[in-house]
């Protein structure tokens, strides 16, 4: 997620103490990676309660690390950033969408790093520095104690009743809510504890 690894901190949920690390996201599983010494390992996200890369929190939602956005009142606002592979396929650089040998040549991405860690740090960025940079999927989810729900117009709407529905049209033509917005859907959380 970030170009490089970044001072971070791990709270853990158990009595293991809190560490102080080289952090970074990994994009395509969504998982913490840190530097011991040269090598890139993986955290075991079972213990981990949350991670701190400078003013960014992210805590773990089914196995995939996220981005904290805000919580009130026990609901919580909170993105997935994850490689899109299936753009990252995708070949337009030719004649009718084909691809040419030129393109194909320019299209490196370092890929062979994704899901392996252990890895050596520096041979990392050195095929890192000869790719390009990876389309991402961005996703807002809204997380109501053990239930998430994607925080979309028809998965939020879906959650709530027949009432809570009638409600939710109200609140949103109201507050001008647009669902791509970081913003809106920071205020659609007071939405859910009225």
């Amino acid at each position: 997620m970030y170009e490089d690894f970044v001072d971070g901190t791990v709270y853990f949920s158990k009595e293991q103490k809190t560490m102080h690390l080289k952090l970074n996201v990994h994009l395509q599983n969504c998982t913490l990676h840190y530097l011991e010494g040269d090598k890139v390992m993986q955290a075991d996200p079972r213990n981990v309660e949350m991670i701190q890369l400078g003013d960014v929190s992210f805590i773990y939602m089914n196995g995939e690390l996220v981005r904290f956005i805000k919580a009130e009142e026990g609901v919580a606002l909170v993105k997935l950033v994850k490689a899109d592979l299936d753009e990252l396929n995708k070949n337009t650089h030719g004649a009718y969408g084909m691809s040419t040998t030129s393109s194909s040549v320019n299209q490196i991405v370092s890929i062979g790093a994704l899901g392996v860690s252990n890895l050596i740090y520096t041979r990392m960025r050195q095929e890192r520095k000869e790719g390009k940079d990876l389309p991402l999927i961005e996703k807002y989810y809204f997380i109501f104690g053990d239930k998430i729900v994607e925080a979309t117009r028809k998965e939020v709407e879906k959650s709530l009743g027949d009432n809570g529905k009638t409600k939710l049209k109200a609140f949103l033509k109201q507050n001008k809510i647009k669902w791509k917005e970081e913003a809106s859907l920071i205020k659609l959380l007071e939405f859910f504890h009225q």
